[in-house]
């Protein structure tokens, strides 16, 4: 067997993903916001670039007239404003400040919807805990501990770990209590969980001026490494940081500063004046029977009828097991479509945009349409002047090419992105034609692959274009993913929508007797009944969890 070295040429085929294909793919999954991002990057690293404010005008006026609105014209100099007195009309409350024009089909909010800013948790805490008559390390560990406050209102430290996080924080404690400016509860009332810190022994702090020889390091160990020694509880500053969480549990809203839901409601239990009756009892001992629902096993335990436990359940489950519900988690974020679906009367022109009696139109109002300026664009193409600049102009000349052809890339990904998102929608408006007619009862069943063939590209284009966009249509608002969904086959080729099954389910639940709701298995028996739709018990169960609906035995109320 020889070896020896020779050419040979073969023909092969490769995928080869440029950094500009790269940015094309990248482009057909971002969301609206996303891709408004890009381009305000994309003007500022990119100089050529700049944006086009006539391609902005005739898209709102389009979008204007598509919804039979007129745009508003500026005044002419003849006109009746511009001979105003402008200093009469302020004075005569013209100069207040008047609600914002909102449109009648509400996706654009009111100015002052966007204005002021919902107070937090935090804030309404830390309010508080300023006109609280506190010394200044108790000041200090209220923040701290609000700072570890959820939205739910929940302490999600613990002591140790509070003092872990702050190992100066015990330090001012301890010196304030030697001081006299903090007086140390008794330590028979603390909690449970400061007594087992009480044989934790406290560390003195190390002397800075005390310089110590350097430590002696194992072979294995790296010396530059930084290592945390666990900070030791003092039992006293654990005692006064109990002591600000229970003053912190006073505050509005009641229950808030809790550990546990236990605690939560056995707190807003005592703020009610129930400390010693039934109610804080079966809370204090058997909640887990409660949330079971086994009143009877409670009322032999505590010695009393049903109807007092019953009575007692009701006011239990009329406590807020989440104080800090009411205030400012995040706002509702407003969704922008990225295209609309109208629907026009029959005697419409028909266009490439119109299927039946819709039309489809991408919304471009508010994104920006880029151009190359025009001055790069003539520096660009202009010729060498022939004179000898050591090659700083050939150099400026390559720098300013490579820019507009990666200006005039980014652009035709865009436009390839919209016109995709187009003819998707179109695709899909085809195969869902009956469900903006007569609503989600009429939605078919739809796969990835049907639009893909349809408008002849890969399915992970079409599966990409669908990610976080949105469509305005006559029945409200969807995602473009939510026309794909999976069927059940019901025989003779019959096909019905998960999700049409999934509506059904939820109306369901939402009619049943809340004394006595219905199983999965009736649930079925009931939709091959009203409906003939033919599922299984798991389908529903499964149905019903991804509805995020309780079984029926947690969904019985007692009263």
């Amino acid at each position: 067997m020889s070896m020896n070295m020779k050419l040979q040429m073969r023909m092969s085929q490769q995928l080869i993903m440029t950094p500009q294909l790269q940015q094309a793919i990248k482009l057909l999954q971002l969301s609206r916001t996303e891709l408004e991002e890009l381009i305000d990057q994309a003007l500022i690293e990119n100089p050529v670039l700049e944006e086009s404010r006539e391609g902005q005008e005739a898209a709102e006026l389009e979008r204007l007239e598509s919804h039979g609105e007129k745009p508003v014209e500026p005044a002419s100099k003849d006109s009746p404003v511009s001979d105003m007195d402008w200093e009469q009309y302020i004075e005569s409350g013209g100069g207040v400040f008047q609600e914002r024009y909102s449109r009648e089909d509400g996706d654009e909010p009111n100015l002052e919807a966007t204005l002021a800013n919902a107070a937090t948790l935090q804030d309404h805490l830390l309010w508080q805990l300023e006109m609280s008559n506190l010394s200044p390390v108790e000041t200090a560990i209220g923040e701290h501990l609000i700072g570890n406050l959820d939205d739910d209102g929940y302490l999600t430290v613990s002591i140790a770990e509070l003092i872990e996080m702050n190992p100066d924080l015990q330090e001012d404690i301890l010196t304030a209590i030697q001081k006299g400016a903090i007086s140390l509860p008794p330590m028979e009332d603390l909690s449970p969980e400061v007594l087992d810190l009480k044989h934790i022994p406290l560390e003195k702090t190390p002397d800075k001026k005390n310089k110590k020889a350097p430590p002696v390091f194992d072979e294995d160990e790296d010396p530059d490494r930084e290592t945390t020694k666990p900070v030791a509880v003092a039992p006293q500053a654990a005692a006064v940081v109990e002591s600000v969480i229970e003053f912190i549990q006073t505050f509005d809203p009641t229950g808030v500063g809790a550990r546990t839901l236990q605690e939560c409601l056995e707190i807003q239990l005592i703020a009610m004046g129930m400390g010693d009756m039934l109610q804080f009892h079966i809370v204090h001992n058997d909640l887990k029977l409660l949330e079971n629902r086994d009143l009877k096993k409670v009322a032999r335990r505590h010695k009393v009828d049903l109807e007092e436990v019953l009575e007692a359940y009701r006011l239990i489950m009329a406590l807020e097991p989440k104080p800090g519900r009411p205030f400012g988690h995040e706002r509702p974020q407003h969704i922008i479509p990225d295209v609309y679906i109208f629907k026009f009367s029959s005697e419409g022109s028909d266009s490439e945009d119109q299927v039946g009696q819709y039309r489809v139109m991408l919304n471009e109002t508010g994104l920006p349409r880029l151009r190359i300026n025009n001055f790069y664009k003539n520096l660009g193409e202009a010729k060498n002047n022939g004179k000898n600049d050591g090659g700083q102009n050939s150099l400026t000349k390559e720098y300013i090419q490579e820019k507009i052809k990666a200006g005039n890339w980014l652009m035709k990904s865009i436009e390839q992105r919209q016109k995709t998102i187009l003819r998707v929608t179109k695709s899909i408006l085809k195969h869902q034609y009956e469900f903006f007619e007569n609503g989600i009862n009429y939605l078919k069943p739809l796969v990835l692959k049907a639009v893909a063939d349809d408008i002849e590209v890969h399915e992970s284009t079409v599966s990409r274009i669908t990610t976080n966009k949105y469509a305005h249509t006559p029945q409200g608002i969807f995602e473009l993913k939510y026309f794909f969904t999976s069927g059940i086959d019901q025989g003779q080729g019959e096909v019905i929508s998960s999700k049409k099954i999934k509506d059904k389910i939820q109306k369901i639940i939402e009619q049943e007797d809340n004394r006595d709701p219905l199983t999965d298995i009736q649930i079925a028996d009931w939709l091959y009944k009203e409906s003939k739709i033919k599922v299984a018990r798991r389908t529903v169960a499964k149905y019903r969890e991804a509805l995020n609906l309780l079984p029926s035995n947690r969904r019985k109320q007692m009263f």
